[in-house]
């Protein structure tokens, strides 16, 4: 299937990705470079690289761009500079998670990564506060490709590849060879090392080239597995304005700030913090059959007294051997409550995993 073309897709590296290999849905997603039982298996150790070009990337510029953010984002963008990024989400003033963005800073101007599905509803929005202050945003997606790079020995490929070191989580680095000098790489939560690359096209080629020498390739969805396996909260336009941050779990990725000030939902997600009430958490839940599963869809598991546990799916996708892994939130009192093993509907085992991080110290 061909890539359909959005205005954020650079004609030419649809084209490079198409030389090897790729195969796009109708989402400009990458569905396989040809060998999806390979690239689903290779996933689980590494390296692999994918696009991530259907992704949206916001530019947020000008003389107050730091102080509009600090008063837009749930973290405090005084941490963020040219060496550290933050997750950090974008709430409506009920403190429901509107977009969860990946914040960096290069060249005096903030970087917004976020899931490609809301670019143009979050960019409005955005722009709605600017008023009469000294910001532009921009999507610069077409000036800038993304890229997901992980495995086990990614950390050393980094460094041998692209001549430099990229060690803390959310450390930001730039790649140090002539053909990729303004590459700019970012370590993000992962089951191992995991890192988001952002360059110009033609630099990004040739990083992928040089990186490709000793990875494999994997498609849009597998890639996904990384982000369930660690747990990582993601929106899209189905999930947005959905869930409080806390539900998301984002308190426990330091993504909010509880006292740089206000922000859009900041009351309600301080109050729920400081008493301790927080009634849904997202899970990692472990399926023994394969369900087609979509953001937004409802998951019930039933216990051994056949009572009924409702879960909303955030993210899922077919593990590496065999059922299904997903990230799905749900009620901390019923499922605490839940009598002896749970199962789907269909009477094959569901197993909630021990998640990263812990999501029982409140305090």
């Amino acid at each position: 299937m061909q890539p359909m073309a959005t205005p954020d897709a650079p004609a030419d590296w649809l084209a490079f990705l198409q030389s090897q290999n790729a195969q796009f849905d109708e989402f400009g997603k990458i569905q396989t470079f040809g060998h999806p039982d390979l690239e689903h298996y290779l996933v689980k150790n590494g390296p692999v690289i994918t696009s991530l070009s259907h992704q949206a990337l916001l530019k947020v510029s000008g003389a107050d761009a730091q102080s509009f953010l600090q008063a837009q984002l749930s973290a405090d963008l005084k941490l963020v500079n040219d060496q550290q990024a933050q997750l950090s989400a974008y709430c409506d003033p009920q403190g429901n998670v509107l977009a969860i963005f990946l914040v960096f800073k290069h060249q005096d101007a903030y970087y917004l990564s976020f899931d490609g599905s809301l670019r143009e509803v979050i960019q409005k929005r955005l722009k709605m506060y600017v008023l009469r202050s000294a910001v532009t945003i921009e999507s610069v997606s077409e000036q800038w490709i993304q890229v997901g790079y992980a495995g086990e020995f990614a950390d050393l490929e980094i460094q041998r590849r692209l001549d430099t070191k990229v060690k803390g989580l959310y450390e930001v680095a730039q790649a140090n060879t002539e053909e990729s000098p303004d590459l700019l790489i970012i370590k993000v939560p992962g089951p191992y090392h995991s890192y988001r690359l952002f360059a110009p096209t033609s630099q990004m080629i040739a990083a992928w080239k040089t990186l490709r020498v000793s990875c494999d390739v994997t498609n849009s969805y597998d890639w996904q597995l990384l982000n369930i396996a660690a747990a990582v909260p993601e929106v899209n336009s189905v999930t947005s304005g959905q869930f409080t941050a806390q539900f998301l779990n984002l308190d426990k990725f330091d993504a909010i700030s509880f006292k740089k000030g206000c922000f859009p939902g900041q009351e309600v997600i301080a109050r729920m913090h400081y008493r301790g009430k927080i009634t849904k958490r997202m899970l990692r839940i472990r399926l023994e059959e394969f369900v087609p599963l979509h953001p937004g869809d409802t998951l019930s598991l039933l216990d051994s007294q056949e009572k009924t546990h409702k879960l909303t799916i955030i993210q899922s996708q077919a593990d590496i051997y065999s059922g299904t892994l997903c990230n799905a939130i749900g009620t901390l009192k019923s499922l605490d409550a839940a009598e002896g093993p749970l199962k789907t509907e269909n009477g094959k085992l569901a197993t909630i995993e021990p998640l990263p991080y812990s999501i029982t110290d409140e305090a």
